[in-house]
């Protein structure tokens, strides 16, 4: 008879658990949203951040959505070619250029429900400032462990830019 693997840390079936129900619960909200109106989330989230404040530029709501300059820049490239968000010079400084949500984007933001991310912002928020600063340097150090450390961070459900896949030598 084989020999029962040791029983492992109860608090290792908490946090997978725990991510688990994350990807699960992010997941479906993403699939939601993109259901219902026809974005993806992060979309959406570019969307109402910019709802919320006209006229920021890509790089403000990468400090705002607290992701990359590229990664917004992706984003908010699909909401104009969506016809959802327009992009004009900046009346005092030529070189930047303001953001702003059209008619149709305004509308698709009244009848969408609230973003994931907000929830998690807030549920984060709600977090002891000690809990804050022990849950980001454990789930870094988790990833470090884990393999993860060069995985690029990015919005949450950003859709990259399909590339070529590459081809398996045989």
């Amino acid at each position: 008879m084989a020999k029962r693997k040791k029983e492992r840390e109860p608090e290792l079936a908490r946090a997978l658990n725990a991510v688990r129900r994350l990807v699960r619960g992010l997941r479906s909200a993403a699939e939601a949203v993109e259901r219902e109106l026809s974005v993806s989330a992060a979309q959406l989230f570019v969307l109402r951040e910019l709802d919320q404040v006209p006229d920021q530029s890509v790089k403000d709501l990468a400090a705002v959505t607290m992701t990359t300059h590229s990664t917004v820049s992706q984003v908010v490239g699909q909401l104009i070619a969506k016809g959802l968000v327009t992009r004009t010079p900046d009346a005092s400084d030529g070189r930047r250029a303001a953001l702003r949500v059209t008619r149709p984007g305004a509308a698709l933001v009244k009848r969408s429900p609230k973003v994931i991310q907000a929830d998690l912002i807030e549920g984060f928020a709600a977090l002891r400032p000690t809990e804050r600063r022990g849950l980001a340097n454990g789930l870094e150090k988790w990833l470090a462990a884990s393999g993860f450390s060069h995985v690029p961070s990015r919005m949450l459900f950003d859709k990259p830019l399909l590339t070529k896949r590459k081809s398996r030598g045989k």
